[in-house]
């Protein structure tokens, strides 16, 4: 009886082992569901100099299921910047930032067109901004 006992609680604390977090959920990472969980199928990097007020534009063609990650910094917070469609010749606005150092932001779009990512010197000196998209999907960059 002393033995089975034994066994029981051997048998017990090999099937405690391998959660080192002790919070007792599960030791594998969770993933947002928002944030790409793949290597981007393609990167663009480049760092533009703008002049005041100057600014620079690439188009991103997608759609649903397509995501762009962001990311931009300049020397100083004097970027201006936005994503936006031209549907029915008009301008639709989808996200706008001004007075920024730093961006990073993830774009997914809800219906296929082309977006339009503007980044601009809003500052009073001529700056150099890095600008990095990385493409996930079917998603295409092309600088205008």
């Amino acid at each position: 009886m002393l033995a089975r006992i034994l066994l029981i609680l051997s048998l017990l604390s090999f099937g405690a082992c391998g959660d080192d977090t002790g919070g007792g959920g599960p030791d594998a990472n969770t993933i947002d569901a928002a944030t790409p969980d793949a290597m981007p199928r393609q990167v663009i990097e480049a760092s533009r100099p703008l002049e005041v007020g100057a600014l620079v534009e690439g188009t991103m063609t997608g759609g649903m299921g397509d995501v762009a990650v962001i990311t931009l910094s300049a020397p100083t917070a004097d970027i201006g910047w936005n994503i936006h469609g031209h549907a029915n010749g008009g301008t639709q606005i989808i996200y706008e930032e001004h007075d920024k150092m730093t961006v990073a932001y993830t774009f997914a779009p809800a219906t296929h067109a082309e977006w339009y990512l503007l980044v601009r010197n809003e500052g009073t000196a001529n700056m150099e901004v890095m600008v990095k998209v990385e493409l996930f999907g079917n998603m295409v960059w092309t600088w205008l």
